[in-house]
């Protein structure tokens, strides 16, 4: 088996619907995605979110791939050969679906099979175009994939031979479902493989695709409101995160997976500390106190009074200096009257002289 990077790795994600728009209404509605025409082509839609690509949508109709595929979304697998993996493909009892097709500027080339138990999946050979590190696993929001199978361990041998992968755990579900299968690559977890259910309902072996959501509660109420359905869940799984499965509006399968509310982001949380910071509130304090300006109003108050009071304070020594001035006038008038007495009292004491 090959040790090429590519190799057992999901590189991309196709949309097959009927919507006219290639289904950018809903899912933008959803998950926040965009939908805009390829450049090397106006027929196929290209699906990009916040941090980049999701894949590319192809309409019924419009679409020679689509029409023979019907309503899914497709995964494509990345192998180093496309025809060596082609060809081990069918001699193990796959079918080609669409044969090998070179991509413009050496964007490599693709196919698609169905594997021997009818699910359908996608085979996909980067080119030199694609070399440059843009050839890896697309960090984008499909966050796991899952295989349902009549029988998931011959599934899951068979994928094996083709693309690599390898059970890396199991974990046992009951009832009809019994074992699900972990695989991946080396130590890291692809997908998850388990058996169809056996309860009437119209899932056939297929490839399903779990977008990751910030809050499966709300997600579900956004498909709801977007017009799409509620097929399972949602209920919690190993791990402690939760899924749901649904349909969009048009009939196409997919699956969520997230926690079960949107967690409280913490730099929101921060956000309003910056706004009351202790320096502010000291300048709004010291312009909205009194005390400045009582002290403007109180220094012409303690002006004026400063000069009442010295004006009062000559009006009151004035009439202290003309009491001690009449006190001392009385004092001599009285000295001289005094005199007076005394100088007539001697004179009638004093005796008289004979003639």
């Amino acid at each position: 088996m090959s040790s090429s990077p590519v190799l057992g790795q999901f590189l991309w994600h196709e949309l097959l619907t009927t919507d006219p728009a290639a289904g950018a209404g809903f899912y933008s509605k959803v998950f926040g995605w965009n939908g805009q025409p390829w450049e090397g082509d106006a027929q196929y839609t290209m699906l990009t979110h916040a941090n980049g690509p999701v894949g590319g949508a192809r309409v019924i109709g419009k679409d020679p791939l689509a029409d023979k595929i019907g309503l899914n979304w497709l995964t494509y697998v990345g192998v180093p050969d496309l025809s060596a993996a082609l060809a081990a493909a069918e001699s193990k009892g796959a079918r080609v679906l669409h044969p090998a097709t070179g991509l413009s500027s050496d964007g490599g080339r693709y196919a698609v099979i169905a594997d021997p138990q009818g699910a359908t999946i996608g085979l996909y050979e980067p080119g030199a175009g694609m070399s440059s590190g843009n050839a890896g696993p697309m960090a984008g929001p499909v966050a796991w994939h899952e295989l349902t199978a009549e029988d998931p361990e011959a599934a899951l041998r068979f994928y094996k031979d083709i693309v690599g992968w390898e059970v890396l755990g199991t974990h046992e579900m009951g009832g009809d479902v019994g074992t699900y299968h972990l695989f991946g690559i080396g130590t890291t977890q692809l997908g998850g493989a388990f058996k169809r259910a056996r309860d009437g309902s119209s899932t056939r072996p297929r490839w399903l695709i779990y977008v990751h959501v910030p809050g499966i509660t709300a997600a579900v109420a956004a498909v709801l409101a977007a017009g799409g359905k509620l097929l399972n869940g949602p209920h919690q799984v190993p791990g402690g995160n939760w899924v749901a499965q649904v349909t969009d509006p048009h009939g196409v399968y997919l699956a969520m997976h997230g926690p079960k509310e949107v967690a409280a982001s913490a730099p929101k949380a921060s956000k309003p500390k910056p706004k009351a910071p202790a320096k502010p509130k000291a300048e709004v304090k010291a312009a909205a106190a009194p005390k400045p300006k009582a002290k403007v109003k109180v220094k012409p108050k303690t002006k004026k009074k400063a000069k009442k009071s010295k004006s009062q304070a000559k009006r009151k020594t004035a009439p202290k200096r003309k009491v001690a001035s009449k006190v001392k006038a009385k004092a001599k008038t009285k000295t001289r009257t005094k005199a007076k007495r005394k100088a007539k009292a001697k004179a009638r004491k004093a005796p008289r002289r004979g003639k």
